[in-house]
């Protein structure tokens, strides 16, 4: 969706089709992706209105396509429900107060209005939304309205406190995530040589191109001043570090709040390599058909698909993929 905001001196708007096209490519083609979508856990929901709430504010905030407070209402609505479905997406409120102060630092003249009606629809709309989501639960047999404090005391601990103490066998640590030392196995069977699993893994082609991709993005920014290439890193690393400071026990498919960003860097990166001519039209085109051969070799163990044993030792790249 940040695609779409791109001011015209960063990519032709005549290109913009075709970076949305290959940005989807790489969401529907990051292995982790369709896991997360298909394992009907929260986190999809979450993600979301996450990105949803981004990108109602982007239409004030960048090209204002929508008035200021339709804009303010949207994002505060979305993050509501966000944070209604996982408290994980609180790790999209950096990005937007970023963008919150870059906008009120443009326009001074909407500051004052700007502060006021950011505390209502960025402040007070969604807390009135999560805590709205909580409302059903003094009706329960056993509980009460002091029941609703009682349960964020209990996430605060669970995150913060208590959660040092537990183990899991498929845990891994935040840093490792980019390169995949440890994906997350939901399930596994092995009857007659025949292998049914589903896995968490991201797909090599794309994961192991983060670390460069980050660099040469913060280098865009360093170098070029280019502002949506800052944006993309900080958003990337705002959904990765945020579990940095969870004291819980984390595994390999956290990281999947963080891949819209890598989509979104690696489409920005193919589309300027396209723009360089028959070169990089021929390096584009290689990666793309790259990222979707490693989707194909490993799909069997995204969705479960039954294979020979020997077919998932040949998957088993590393000892701690077991």
């Amino acid at each position: 969706m940040l695609l779409f905001h791109l001011k015209a001196d960063t990519l032709r708007r005549k290109k913009l089709a075709f970076g949305f096209f290959i940005v989807l490519f790489f969401f529907a083609f990051d292995c982790v992706s369709l896991t997360q979508a298909r394992i009907a856990m929260f986190n999809s929901l979450a993600l979301l209105f996450a990105i949803l709430s981004l990108w109602a504010f982007l239409n004030y905030g960048l090209d204002r396509l929508w008035p200021r407070r339709k804009a303010l209402m949207w994002a505060g609505i979305f993050l509501g429900l966000a944070l209604s479905s996982k408290l994980s997406s609180f790790s999209i409120i950096p990005v937007i107060a970023f963008l919150l102060i870059h906008k009120a630092i443009k326009s001074p003249e909407e500051r004052k209005a700007l502060f006021f009606e950011s505390i209502l629809f960025l402040g007070i709309v969604p807390v009135a939304i999560y805590f709205a989501a909580h409302a059903f639960i003094p009706f329960l047999p056993g509980y009460s309205w002091s029941s609703i404090w009682e349960i964020q005391k209990f996430n605060f601990q669970y995150h913060f406190v208590q959660a040092k103490t537990q183990t899991h066998q498929y845990s891994s640590q935040w840093w490792g995530w980019p390169l995949m030392l440890r994906p997350t196995w939901y399930y596994f069977t092995s009857n007659s040589g025949v292998v049914n699993g589903i896995i968490a893994v991201g797909n090599p082609a794309i994961f192991w191109m983060i670390p460069a991709m980050a660099v040469y993005l913060f280098w865009g920014l360093v170098r070029h001043k280019n502002k949506v290439s800052g944006l993309i890193v900080f958003g990337y690393l705002s959904q990765w570090l945020f579990y940095a400071s969870i004291a819980r026990l984390k595994f390999f498919h956290y990281i999947y709040i963080a891949m819209p960003f890598v989509a979104i860097g690696l489409g920005l990166i193919c589309a300027q390599l396209w723009a360089k001519g028959k070169v990089g039209k021929f390096l584009v085109c290689a990666y793309l058909a790259l990222v979707l051969g490693m989707f194909i070799y490993w799909y069997p163990l995204l969705t479960g698909l039954p294979i020979s044993d020997k077919y998932y030792q040949h998957h088993m790249w590393f000892r701690s993929w077991i």
